[in-house]
C-alpha cells in the first residue's frame, strides 16, 4: 500500500483483515479461558471516567503509575504500590499523563496545564520529582502518547480537531503534525530498535472508522500508512520489542467490536497475520493495553462481557498462551496494564470504572495438551495417555497435574504419564502461573 488514495482516504488491508479474522477462529479452539483468583484493590476514588493511568515499569524494576484528577486539579504518582502521592496541585487543565525513562535512568513524566504540557522529572526511580518545566506545547489537551527513541530523545503526543502533533525533544523542540485530517483520537506512539518511530490512533474522518498505523520519517513526516477498517470508536495501544517488531491492538467490527486482534509490523509494515481472540463485546468493549515486559514477553489485555482478559506471548507475537479472566466489579471505562519482572512474571491491570481506579495483578495462563501414544505388544495394544502443561507452547517443567486426590509431577518437557488418575476432571498448577481444567480420558 503506497500513501493515501485520491480522495484524501487511507487505503486498507481487506486480505490482512480476512486472514486475520481467520486466525481467530484456529485460535479460539486452541486456548481456554479460565477464571483468576485474587481481588481488585482501589488504587484511587476520585476520577473521571476518561482518566487513563500511565503505567511504568523502571530499570530497577519499580512500578510507577501516574494519573490526573480533573476535579481536584491534581496529578498523582503511585510508587511500587504505595499510596499515590500528589505531584502537581492546582492545575486547571489537569488530563491524561505520560510516564517515560530515558537511558540514563531519568524518569519524565508529561501532563497538560493552563500554559500547554508541562515536565516533571525524577532521577531517583521516582522517589522525588523536580519541576514543572514548560514544554513547546501550548496545547492544554491531554498527552495521549510517549514514547523514548535510542538516544534518549523523549516523544510525545496530543490530538485535537485537525491534527495529531507529535512531539520531539525534552521539553518538544521538534513538532509535526502527522494527521491534518479530522480527526485523530487515542493515539499512541512507539519506537522500535532501529530507532524507527510509530503512531496509530483512531479516526474517524471515514464513516465507518479507521484504526491508522503511521511509520514516521527523520522529521517526523509520516510514511506510508496502514488503515485497518471498519471500526468503532477505540484506543490503539502500540508498543515495540527488543527483537524489531511493532505491535499494534485494535478491534474490528463496527459499529460493535465482534474480535480484539494484535497485528505485528516490522520496518512500517505489518509483518503477518495477527492474533485475534473472538467474543461478545458490546458498549465501548473492548478497552485495549498492550506491554511488552523486561523479559521481552508480549502482554495484551482487554475488557470484554463484565471481566478483564489478558494473556501473554513469548513467541513475539506469533502466538499466545491461555487466556486469563477474572470478573470486574463494575463497568470498564479504561484500562491500562503493564508486564511486571519475574519468572514468570505477571501483569498489572488498571481499570477505570467511571468513578474510581482499581487495580489487580494477574498471573499468566496454563494450557493442556491431552494425548495419548499406542504401543503393540505381542497381539496387544496398549494405549497410554499423557497431558503436557505449556505456556505458549512452551512446556512448564514445573508443573503438576491431579485429580481424585492423586498428583504427578511432569517431566523435563512439561509432560505427565496419567497413569492411575481417576477418569474425569483434573487439574494442572505451576507456581506462578493460573492453573487450568482439563479431562483425563
Amino acid at each position: 500500500m503506497k500513501g493515501r488514495c485520491d480522495d484524501g482516504s487511507f487505503p486498507y488491508h481487506p486480505r490482512l483483515m480476512r486472514r486475520v479474522v481467520l486466525a481467530a477462529l484456529t485460535l479460539a479452539a486452541a486456548l481456554v479461558a479460565v477464571p483468576a483468583a485474587g481481588a481488585w484493590t482501589t488504587l484511587s476514588a476520585e476520577v473521571q471516567p476518561a482518566v487513563i493511568p500511565a503505567v511504568l515499569v523502571t530499570q530497577v524494576g519499580t512500578e510507577l503509575i501516574s494519573f490526573d484528577s480533573p476535579t481536584g486539579g491534581t496529578i498523582s504518582v503511585s510508587r511500587g504500590g504505595g499510596t499515590p502521592k500528589v505531584i502537581v496541585a492546582n492545575d486547571p487543565s489537569a488530563e491524561r499523563t505520560q510516564l517515560v525513562q530515558q537511558p540514563n535512568g531519568a524518569i519524565q513524566l508529561y501532563f497538560p496545564n493552563a500554559a500547554g504540557v508541562g515536565r516533571m522529572t525524577s532521577t531517583d526511580d521516582g522517589v522525588s520529582w523536580t519541576g514543572p518545566i514548560q514544554t513547546l506545547s501550548h496545547d492544554v489537551g491531554a498527552v495521549s502518547g510517549a514514547a523514548v527513541m535510542p538516544d534518549g530523545t523523549p516523544l510525545f503526543s496530543q490530538d485535537g480537531t485537525g491534527f495529531v502533533n507529535v512531539f520531539r525533544g525534552l521539553n518538544g523542540e521538534a513538532v509535526k503534525n502527522v494527521f491534518p485530517r479530522c480527526c485523530g483520537y487515542h493515539e499512541s506512539l512507539a519506537v522500535d530498535t532501529t530507532g524507527l518511530v510509530q503512531v496509530a490512533f483512531y479516526s474517524n474522518a471515514d464513516p465507518d472508522g479507521t484504526t491508522v498505523y503511521e511509520p514516521l520519517g527523520g522529521d517526523l513526516s509520516p510514511g506510508s500508512p496502514t488503515a485497518l477498517k471498519p471500526v468503532a470508536e477505540h484506543e490503539a495501544p502500540l508498543v515495540s520489542d527488543k527483537a524489531g517488531n511493532t505491535f499494534l491492538a485494535w478491534a474490528p467490527g463496527y459499529p460493535t467490536a465482534t474480535v480484539f486482534t494484535v497485528v505485528p509490523f516490522r520496518g512500517g509494515q505489518p509483518a503477518g497475520d495477527g492474533v485475534s481472540f473472538r467474543a461478545s463485546f458490546t458498549g465501548g468493549d473492548p478497552h485495549m493495553a498492550l506491554s511488552v515486559d523486561s523479559q521481552d514477553r508480549l502482554w495484551a489485555a482487554w475488557t470484554g462481557q463484565n471481566a478483564v482478559h489478558v494473556a501473554r506471548s513469548r513467541t513475539h507475537g506469533m502466538d499466545f498462551g491461555a487466556v486469563v479472566s477474572v470478573a470486574l466489579p463494575g463497568t470498564a471505562h479504561e484500562i491500562s496494564a503493564v508486564g511486571i519482572p519475574g519468572n514468570p512474571g505477571k501483569i498489572d491491570v488498571i481499570v477505570n470504572t467511571g468513578s474510581s481506579l482499581i487495580e489487580q495483578q494477574l498471573l499468566p495462563g496454563l494450557s493442556v495438551r491431552v494425548f495419548k501414544t499406542t504401543k503393540k505388544v505381542g497381539k496387544k495394544k496398549i494405549v497410554s495417555w499423557f497431558a503436557q502443561v505449556l505456556d505458549d507452547g512452551f512446556g512448564v517443567t514445573t508443573a503438576k497435574v491431579s485429580a481424585g486426590g492423586h498428583t504427578v509431577h511432569v517431566n523435563a518437557s512439561g509432560t505427565a504419564r496419567l497413569k492411575g488418575l481417576p477418569h474425569g476432571s483434573a487439574k494442572a498448577a505451576a507456581p506462578g502461573y493460573t492453573g487450568a481444567s482439563f479431562k483425563v480420558p
